[in-house]
């Protein structure tokens, strides 16, 4: 019964749609960067405030803010730190009758992940996400995300599983994107678990599926632990991605004994969603966590044009 519920509910909606019926929500959310779509899409949004975020990963200084309005500025921090602060900043009221749209096309992936699990913990189980899909990345295959060598391999606050000691059976479920650097070391941070792959297919646009294969193929020095248990998802679809993985997931317990689970989602932000919505409504209280590669520093500016924007119905 819930699952049919919840394929009810769970069903993306393009942003003009959502406009053409009438949508409107009381606060809106965003995190500032130099991306045409993060910026143009900002005033079109129908709410009655909106708010950007400064976060500390693109380096902003007061000297590139003076065209913002008041905007939330956030100090360098855990995940949590920023997204609670930037939820203070907001005015963000949990306690009020707030309809509440954040648009995840500039934030991290962390800051998605836990954003998700805050507001649940925090009764807040009804709220929209948005994204904003690029024209195409700005670099083709060649794009860089993130910067610098400095890379740390964590858990994600609120998605740290209670982890069996018997490490034999460990899978860890990988979201194929551009940056193989950011696939190496999550792959060697469990260095003892079955890896499964799950590329973006359908992607983006065309060309996007071969471009995140051709970064793959430079992740030489883990060739031997990669490519035999593959799984395709949406790019753009979160709720088709927690479906996938669940599948996944038993696709893998059904060939070998599986102990603890690591998702690492380093694909699309929507796939991060989907990663977060199969942990928050499936995996919460078992020997699942979701692990990522942090840098200290992002690219302003990935990508060129404005494709589609996505508003996601999230209810947990």
């Amino acid at each position: 019964m819930q699952q049919d519920i919840e394929a009810l509910l769970d069903a993306k909606i393009e942003l003009q749609d959502s406009a053409a019926r009438g949508d409107k929500w009381d606060l809106f959310i965003s995190a500032y960067n130099d991306s045409q779509r993060v910026q143009a899409v900002f005033p079109q949004v129908p709410a009655a405030r909106r708010s950007w975020w400064v976060i500390p990963e693109y380096g902003y200084g007061p000297e590139d803010l003076t065209e913002l309005d008041d905007p939330v500025v956030l100090a360098r921090g855990s995940e949590a730190q920023i997204v609670k602060a930037g939820l203070a900043g907001s005015g963000f009221d949990p306690t009020a009758d707030q309809r509440l749209c954040i648009d995840i096309t500039g934030l991290m992936r962390p800051h998605i992940l836990f954003l998700m699990a805050y507001l649940q913990d925090i009764g807040v189980t009804q709220f929209d996400l948005m994204y904003t899909e690029p024209a195409q990345y700005s670099r083709r295959a060649e794009t860089r995300f993130s910067i610098g060598e400095d890379v740390r391999v964590v858990s994600v606050e609120g998605y740290v599983g209670a982890h069996d000691s018997d490490t034999s059976g460990d899978l860890l479920v990988i979201g194929i994107g551009y940056d193989h650097h950011l696939i190496s070391h999550a792959i060697q941070a469990k260095e003892n678990a079955r890896v499964v792959e799950l590329h973006s297919f359908p992607s983006l646009s065309a060309d996007m599926y071969h471009e995140s294969i051709l970064r793959l193929d430079r992740v030489s020095s883990e060739r031997s632990r990669i490519g035999d248990e593959v799984q395709f998802s949406s790019a753009n679809d979160p709720f088709v991605v927690a479906a996938s993985l669940a599948s996944a997931i038993r696709t893998a317990s059904s060939h070998r004994r599986v102990t603890n689970i690591y998702f690492s989602p380093l694909a699309t932000k929507p796939q991060a969603v989907g990663f977060a919505l199969h942990y928050l409504r499936r995996r919460s209280g078992t020997a699942t966590s979701i692990i990522y590669p942090l840098r200290p520093s992002y690219d302003r500016e990935t990508s060129t044009g404005v494709g589609r924007s996505w508003i996601y119905p999230i209810h947990l």
